[in-house]
């Protein structure tokens, strides 16, 4: 199997505490008011914001979703300008690595202003699952399958997806996945409403 290069910038995880701190203190948001509006544990917020640890998928979406911000607060991408047109070169695509995932993104928009879409390539190891919790976004769901098999939890139904297949659905429906491949699986995802993993 052709193995995938790793983008060259190093993963893009660092500073993310001061940015979830900073989102939070814009809406003039205790600790605790975030975690009642997240349903994320007040002790957990406190550890990402003092750079203790990352936040899981689900708490992230959750965080996200409480302050209204878009997810590019990970990769940093909130501190970028934002340009009408964006071309991202394979070598410098911005990386975002979560290992107690088993997962890898890349920023597959750029600069470009945040707005109706955003879009992630994802490179999921072996046994990667975005949690044993389901989630919930906002807007709409896409994800297209470049190699390898993903297994989608969608609503109570279970849909295995491999190479060339595509899903698409309401993310407000509950939801989760896992790689079922014996491989890495490599997609693509695009999502609505701005609000991205």
């Amino acid at each position: 199997m052709t193995s995938v290069a790793a983008p060259s910038p190093a993963p893009a995880t660092d500073g993310i505490g001061e940015t979830l701190r900073a989102l939070r203190a814009q809406r003039g948001w205790s600790l605790s008011e975030l975690a009642s509006a997240s349903a994320v544990p007040a002790s957990t917020i406190s550890k990402i914001e003092n750079g203790l640890m990352h936040p899981s998928l689900v708490h992230a979406i959750n965080l996200a979703a409480a302050l209204e911000a878009n997810l590019g607060f990970l990769t940093g991408r909130n501190a970028t300008t934002a340009d009408p047109v964006s071309v991202v070169r394979a070598a410098r695509r911005p990386r975002l690595d979560l290992p107690g995932m088993g997962l890898m993104l890349m920023d597959l928009h750029g600069s470009f202003a945040s707005g109706v879409l955003e879009a992630r390539a994802g490179r999921l190891a072996i046994n990667a699952r975005s949690g044993d919790e389901d989630m919930t976004h906002p807007g709409e769901e896409i994800c297209h399958v470049l190699s390898g098999t993903i297994r989608y939890h969608v609503d109570g139904r279970v849909l295995d997806l491999h190479a060339g297949d595509t899903i698409h659905f309401y993310s407000t429906e509950p939801h989760r996945w896992e790689n079922a491949a014996d491989g890495p699986t490599s997609v693509v995802w695009v999502f609505s409403d701005g609000l991205s993993f």
